[in-house]
């Protein structure tokens, strides 16, 4: 991901330079739309493999918070049956003696 963008933005400027016939950047003047062509083709490749590679990470995070989630209902779950299925305790003379 951290290549795919530096090298998208690099090959769209060098597809730029060759194709307005800049100085800067010689080629072949016979050659340069096709080498502006290609070079503009490798940009949208490199911009394909951005999209995939952000997506991969991104939706590798999103399904992470999912599985935490889904862990921390479960935990909740299980304490409210384990507080359902305690005992009710009858209040001993001592403790009802307590409370009047």
């Amino acid at each position: 991901m951290f290549i795919s963008a530096p090298g998208c933005v690099f090959m769209t400027y060098l597809g730029f330079m060759i194709a307005i016939g800049s100085e800067t950047v010689y080629v072949v003047p016979h050659s340069r739309i096709e080498g502006a062509f290609a070079l503009f083709i490798t940009a949208v490749l490199y911009a394909i493999f951005f999209a995939i590679s952000y997506n991969s990470e991104y939706s590798q995070v999103q399904r992470q918070q999912n599985v935490d989630e889904w862990i921390n209902s479960q935990e909740i779950r299980e304490a409210e049956m384990e507080l359902q299925n305690l005992p009710k305790q009858q209040p001993t003379e001592q403790q009802s003696e307590d409370f009047q």
